[in-house]
């Protein structure tokens, strides 16, 4: 979606292409863009000058003689293009201006999100679009409105500045950009975001979008800010789209998470989510002693969920029973998946593994979604052995990986599972965990006694006690 500096930079664009031009017809391709009546709509803009653009977040208004105002809001795709009256029109034209010099201005739009309005000098600023916004960030002068507001709010800080309504113009790549820089989790319930946070979101914000604005803004996937123009800020950005990437400051890998659907992208050790809940992720390879980390945490009175538990509880339901077992031709006595029939066709098939993750993942997904939305503990932790493989990890505020040796590994293994040893170790051989270490907050090793690991455990409990605000 254009962004601010993306809607500034059509607007410096468009200036050069319309003002002083004349509309000598309209023709409206989609009447979905134009809000109110269409006939109206270009009845009352024929004959009529463009006289300047302005823009307030991501509007661009559009002046006119005769006090007319075309309010516009490009949202997922909207691009303006100028073409020759001879070309033929752009693929995903909705609204066509054609102009007094041989031109036509083009409203391109492949979603068709976009929305015009017509409106007059007199009332466009009462608008609900625009009376609803809060200052751009180069216009703060006194960050104390924004504080006293945002004390009222607590929904994810990003969730509040997306919404336009505390600062304006920020849209999901500048947010994920300010909130780095500021070293501030996406997550932080917006009433805990003190006044000297306010003041660095505002001056971090309004360097990012100046710098953008700058480069004409970011090119990103297929927005593109006009015909033959790209923006050049995405080679300055330094965290938006980067899961995975090792960030500069702290060694770490940036992670991936989403907030309201919205994709996010932050490091799990420069930005530390403050406030409850908090939703842990807690992972480890097999026999690694995540099961003894888990039973720390509900000993401390800690809410704790086991998706192994939940699996087995899928396990025992017929449906699912019968659907495992059409998907791999196997029969599981008494309507239950048995666990050894299905863990000796995996190993024989291993390419099956795959397939039947793909089906029991959103189930387990969905019931720990459920499972932490009905719960109001302050700290919530979720054991989920294959948390990278399932995409689990992108429901945490932070993640707990327990690391042993192999010795030690096996050595439990064997004590536990006794001749099952041999298949778990070709399923830990299978885990990513090694390769996202870095995207835990927390790693516990494990290769002392169980008394060391519960000492460790307990550490990480009053390191997150002390973040609940």
């Amino acid at each position: 979606m254009p962004e601010l500096p993306e809607v500034e930079t059509v607007k410096r664009v468009l200036e050069k292409i319309v003002i002083n031009r004349t509309i000598t017809s309209i023709e409206v391709l989609r009447n979905s863009i134009i809000e109110g009546d269409v006939n109206a709509f270009v009845n009352s803009l024929l004959n009529e000058k463009y006289l300047s653009i302005s823009r307030i977040g991501k509007f661009l208004i559009f002046h006119l003689t005769n006090n007319k105002v075309i309010l516009s809001h490009l949202r997922m795709e909207g691009k303006y293009y100028e073409y020759d009256e001879d070309e033929a029109n752009s693929k995903y034209a909705r609204v066509i201006f054609h102009l007094d010099n041989h031109k036509k201005l083009i409203y391109d739009d492949s979603r068709t999100f976009g929305k015009m309005k017509l409106l007059d000098e007199s009332n466009y600023l009462k608008d609900k679009g625009l009376a609803k916004l809060g200052p751009e960030p180069f216009n703060v002068t006194d960050i104390s409105p924004i504080y006293k507001k945002a004390q009222k709010i607590r929904i994810p800080i990003k969730t509040a500045i997306l919404s336009q309504e505390l600062i304006n113009g920020l849209g999901n790549i500048y947010v994920d950009e300010t909130l780095y820089r500021s070293h501030i989790h996406p997550h932080t319930p917006t009433n805990l975001i003190n006044k000297s946070q306010w003041e660095d979101i505002v001056k971090n914000a309004s360097y990012i979008m100046n710098r953008a604005i700058e480069l004409g803004g970011s090119t990103i996937k297929s927005y593109h800010p006009g015909k033959d123009i790209d923006g050049n800020f995405q080679t300055e950005i330094k965290i938006y789209g980067k899961a995975g990437e090792m960030c500069p400051i702290c060694g770490h890998k940036y992670r991936f998470i989403t907030t309201n659907g919205r994709g996010t992208t932050f490091c799990p050790c420069c930005q530390i989510k403050i406030g409850k809940p908090l939703n842990i992720g807690l992972t480890g390879k097999i026999a690694s002693g995540k099961s003894t980390v888990l039973e720390v945490f509900k000993k401390e009175g800690y809410y704790t969920i086991s998706t192994d538990e939940i699996v087995a509880n899928l396990y025992k339901e017929e449906k699912v029973a019968n659907h495992i077992g059409k998907m791999f031709n196997l029969s599981f006595p008494n309507k239950v998946v048995d666990k050894d029939i299905l863990r000796e066709h995996l190993i024989n098939n291993p390419k099956d593994k795959k397939k039947l993750e793909n089906y029991v993942h959103p189930l387990v997904i969905e019931e720990t979604k459920r499972l932490l939305s009905n719960n109001e503990n302050d700290i919530r932790i979720v054991e989920v052995p294959l948390l990278f493989q399932s995409k689990m990890d992108r429901l945490f505020d932070s993640i707990i990986i327990v690391n042993s040796s192999l010795n030690k590994r096996e050595e439990h293994q064997k004590s536990r599972d006794g001749g099952k040893a041999s298949a778990l170790r070709i399923i830990n051989e299978s885990n990513v965990i090694d390769d996202r270490m870095l995207e835990a907050e927390f790693v516990i090793n494990n290769d002392g006694t169980t008394s060391d690991l519960e000492k460790e455990t307990k550490k990480v409990i009053n390191k997150l006690k002390s973040r609940l605000g």
